[in-house]
């Protein structure tokens, strides 16, 4: 009987947190036909001045979605970061109805506040379609995520856990419940929270909180809500070495933002997100990333370009301890 009523519990408890999810961030309040708006629970990361992106691109993808045949899912987007997002005043997702054909259909998508435009975003989708010829690279050799180390556990190391429980609140704190709450563990042999410089290479095993369903276009939009954290700090990597340190001494935000899709996924299991900063510099920062399944398909690849300037205090500093972002060949 107790394990019966056990079972009920997890159940509802699972049917909740699944509910809440749609709710909060992808189930966007339909205003008219292909207008839609978002007023609750925008997410301003701890020390930015705007709209965590990938929440917008996450809404904005959820908005395209809406206008698409049931069989079709996105296998490409690319977006530009127009303005800084307000978390206190509505975003409007403006869907247009660029072309429907047969197999492939393309959306345009605006995200409006006061009357200007935040971000752009073209999205096209693909109705599924087999062929015998395919080939991808091979998944990073890494241990799985059970044997790796919890992002939250290095942190506490570092800082103490007095500094780790002010600094989770501190990112966490407009995020009830920790909706949208991402976990990751660090898969290579770095130290995310050192603070001395290394090569612009990381890569971090990701997955969405909680149970989210089974409809392909919900995990491609908390995919691309994820794809957005943490891939503009590769760039700073030589330079201070740490995603922490570089919040602090140097200026970042995104500039334009591509993802493709290329298999099927779920966003509430591991992903292997491979993250890589090729060149950086005059004031700009170009990242790319690869997520992986577990069983080694190549699920997502993406593309990000961002201003990284160092703040005016620091930029002697950064000068003498910047280390050669070169140290190995480029494994992307």
């Amino acid at each position: 009987m107790a394990s019966e009523k056990a079972a009920v519990q997890t159940t509802e408890k699972k049917e909740n947190f699944e509910s809440v999810i749609i709710r909060s961030f992808l189930n966007l309040e339909k205003i008219d036909v292909d207008l839609y708006s978002r007023s609750k629970m925008l997410w301003q990361p701890q020390g930015g001045r705007a709209v965590f992106g990938g929440q917008v691109v996450g809404q904005a993808l959820a908005a395209a979605s809406y206008s698409v045949p049931s069989d079709h899912n996105a296998h490409s987007l690319h977006c530009y970061f127009l303005r800084p997002g307000n978390y206190k005043i509505p975003i409007l997702y403006l869907v247009d109805r660029t072309r429907d054909g047969q197999t492939y259909v393309g959306r345009n998508i605006k995200a409006m506040q006061e009357g200007q435009a935040i971000f752009t975003m073209q999205a096209s989708f693909k109705r599924e379609e087999k062929d015998p010829f395919s080939h991808q690279f091979k998944m990073p050799d890494v241990p799985p995520p059970e044997q790796c180390v919890d992002l939250d556990k290095l942190l506490i190391k570092a800082i103490g856990p007095e500094k780790a429980r002010l600094y989770r609140y501190g990112v966490r704190h407009r995020m009830p419940d920790d909706v949208m709450a991402i976990h990751r563990r660090l898969a290579d042999k770095t130290d995310y929270y050192v603070t001395r410089p290394s090569s612009a290479r990381r890569c971090i095993w990701i997955k969405a909180a909680g149970h989210l369903g089974d409809d392909h276009k919900m995990h491609q939009c908390c995919a691309a809500y994820m794809s957005d954290a943490m891939l503009l700090g590769t760039a700073t990597l030589p330079y201070t070495g740490s995603h922490a340190e570089a919040q602090e001494k140097m200026f970042m935000t995104s500039i334009d933002h591509t993802v493709w899709f290329h298999s099927t996924f779920r966003a509430d299991d591991w992903l292997l997100y491979e993250m890589e900063s090729p060149v950086c510099g005059e004031g700009r920062g170009y990242n790319t990333g690869r997520m992986w399944t577990r069983d080694g398909r190549l699920a997502i690849s993406v593309a990000q370009e961002g201003v990284v300037r160092t703040r005016r205090t620091d930029r002697s500093t950064l000068l003498t301890q910047t280390a050669d972002p070169l140290t190995s060949k480029s494994k992307l």
